[in-house]
């Protein structure tokens, strides 16, 4: 018996799965404590813990960063080089603008311990001195949490083990080589601060998690698109920071497959915020990500979030024009709607408003809408901005949908893409409501909305492999990637330690390597071959394709990259029951604002072989589609709902 279970800001959402059946429930999150809406889920669905294989996919690390609400640590460095994640790059991310605000500094000059040692241009090692070590002793003591990232730890990492040595009786401490061994200071030294920056919190909730449900198995989803054991999560949060996010989109590919679809624009939108990302026949992996403006470098799929979900609050600016987001409502209060003390519009009210969310709906299955405080509220929003309720409803819609097609833009367009040659492949509970609207603004034809669309993402969980990724920096000539000693050396070193954080699986590996042009700041990753010709022929066709040339320069390799795997039983979604195929029957209908009646269809009714034309609504429990006029509905065997675009 498998549950998946996915947190996010406004409902936490369920998947079981067992002997070929799908249930699904969503809970309102508890952002206080996540797992007592894990526990009332469990229970609403009158399952037994114990017998459970569970994988989850928390924000408990993403929140405490979002919210500088991590416990207090030390960063601990070389000396003289205390100030190193406070100056960080020299990047202004507002180029023109003069008055330009000085970045968040995350910790005082109070926070920061130097330490004697260094490596040498030869690697020769000179360690701290013991009183360096009493002196670190000390000053640790009134910490939480110790980040220790030194200078060349990924070449020679005597100096962090010197001083995690030193710390061994300390709670929490994080060694920026084992986390991450790979060059670049500063990306390094962000990522083990905010590994021990939330670790402890993070390790607090799961081990308490564990204890409260006592499950069978317990797997957390990492942001790379995998699962990792509670004890691997603890020590290395860091890489939960797109934990819910990834599921969604490991789930997108798997349905993608399915339907012979392989080129997809992902939308999840939920209630809080928007993830969106491209899928051209593989996951996009990146190591340039960030939260908050700090750099998490360690492997994440490639996805995108802005601030615009079902929940997002509407609010006028100072030059008196409508903005939607990134502001929300959350689980508490919520939306107006929700009738639980919400003042301000959002998004849901508006669809509630203009009749595409149906006034009779129970959200997530259990929660009544109140429409008329709704109207209330939009009414007093709309005397400030001159307009009727209905027309501001109208305009937080559109001006949601343009943040959220501008998002889709970034990751297709704007990256060389043409997104009319791909399908927009929507879930989260509020996604299915835009994406028609969507859809047209990139000229897309195509829109998938996949089965238990409002909880996808964790069905994405259960999709997941026991997966680790590894790294370390090195840097040879390419030449060298048929007969070089040390790179297979490096290969077999990240393989051993794979196999300690996952004994007892029979593991695969994928092998990758960083590679650029000598003295280049960026770089392409690509799987490794034994032939140097067909390395050099790869990267040459994937820089033209980023960057539109190539160079006459030797190509280096600069990082060695192990993905190690075990493949788990595979979650597949049955084809529906045949049944005899009749024109499908509407279960109602309502007045949606500029449209007029609208017929409305349960989606559990519906059969692969219904047409349904547009404008239509398509309810279920956990999600609602709208389908205006010139789209078409169809089912694939699995039941997923195909929409496509009059010609």
């Amino acid at each position: 018996m498998f549950l998946g279970i996915d947190t996010g800001g406004t409902f936490t959402d369920f998947i079981f799965w067992h002997q070929g059946r799908l249930r699904f429930h969503k809970e309102l999150s508890t952002p206080d404590d996540p797992s007592r809406a894990i526990l009332s889920g469990i229970a609403a669905m009158g399952l037994d813990a114990s017998g459970l294989h569970l994988v989850h996919g928390s924000t408990v690390a993403t929140n405490a960063i979002l919210e500088r609400k991590g416990v207090r640590t030390l960063f601990v460095t070389n000396r003289g080089m205390e100030d190193l994640l406070h100056i960080g790059r020299q990047q202004r991310r507002h180029l023109y603008r003069l008055d330009a605000p000085a970045p968040e500094r995350w910790l005082q000059a109070e926070d920061c311990f130097g330490i004697g040692g260094r490596v040498t241009a030869d690697q020769q090692m000179s360690l701290p001195g013991e009183e360096d070590l009493i002196q670190l002793i000390e000053k640790a003591a009134g910490y939480e949490a110790v980040a220790i990232c030194t200078l060349f730890s990924f070449l020679r990492p005597e100096q962090e083990l010197a001083a995690g040595s030193a710390l061994a009786e300390h709670d929490f401490v994080t060694l920026s080589h084992q986390l991450l061994a790979e060059a670049r200071e500063y990306e390094r030294a962000s990522t083990t601060f905010l590994n021990a920056y939330v670790g402890p919190l993070v390790q607090r909730y799961l081990r308490r998690l564990r204890s409260t449900l006592e499950p069978r198995h317990l797997f957390i989803m990492h942001s790379a698109g995998g699962v990792m054991s509670l004890e691997e999560a603890g020590d290395q949060a860091a890489r939960m920071v797109l934990s819910g996010p990834a599921g969604g989109l490991v789930a997108a590919h798997k349905v993608g497959m399915v339907l012979q679809q392989t080129q997809l624009l992902t939308f999840d939108m939920g209630g809080t915020s928007s993830d969106v990302a491209l899928l051209d026949g593989e996951l996009q992996q990146t190591i340039e990500g960030s939260i908050s403006g700090m750099p998490v470098a360690l492997p994440m799929l490639d996805i995108h979030t802005i601030g615009a979900g079902g929940g997002s609050l509407a609010w006028r600016d100072a030059a008196g024009l409508l903005q939607v987001g990134p502001g929300s409502a959350g689980a508490d209060p919520g939306p107006v709607c929700y009738g639980r003390g919400g003042e301000t519009p959002t998004v849901t009210d508006a669809n509630l408003l203009l009749g595409r969310i149906p006034a009779s709906s129970m959200l997530a299955g259990t929660l009544p809408l109140n429409l008329d405080v709704c109207r209330q509220q939009m009414a007093v929003m709309a005397e400030q901005f001159g307009l009727t309720v209905e027309a501001l409803a109208h305009g937080i819609v559109r001006v949601a949908e343009e943040n959220m097609a501008g998002a889709l833009r970034q990751v297709s367009v704007e990256r060389g893409y043409d997104a009319r040659r791909f399908a927009l492949f929507c879930f989260g509970g509020a996604g299915g409501l835009h994406a028609c609207a969507l859809a047209e603004k990139l000229e897309m034809r195509r829109v998938i909305v996949p089965v238990a669309s409002g909880a996808f993402s964790a069905l994405g969980m259960l999709a997941g492999r026991r997966q680790s990724d590894l790294s370390r920096s090195c840097l040879f000539p390419l030449s060298a990637v048929e007969d070089s000693t040390e790179l297979r050396s490096i290969f077999e070193a990240l393989e051993q330690q794979a196999r300690q954080r996952m004994p007892g699986l029979e593991l695969s590996f994928e092998r990758k390597l960083d590679i650029r042009y000598r003295g280049q700041g960026f770089h392409i990753t690509l799987p490794l071959t034994t032939s140097e010709t067909a390395m050099r022929e790869a990267f040459a066709a994937a820089h033209q394709r980023a960057y539109g040339h190539n160079l006459d320069l030797p190509e280096e390799m600069i990082t060695a990259r192990l993905t190690a795997y075990a493949d788990t039983e595979v979650i597949s979604l049955p084809p529906l029951k045949p049944t005899e195929i009749s024109q499908p029957h509407s279960c109602g209908s309502s007045e949606v604002f500029g449209v007029g009646e609208v017929p409305h269809y349960q989606r559990q009714t519906l059969a692969p072989g219904h047409r349904i034309d547009g404008p239509a609504l398509i309810v279920e429990p956990t999600a609602t589609v709208w389908m205006p006029q010139g789209w078409g509905l169809s089912l694939s065997e699995e039941g997923h709902l195909l929409l496509e675009r009059d010609a």
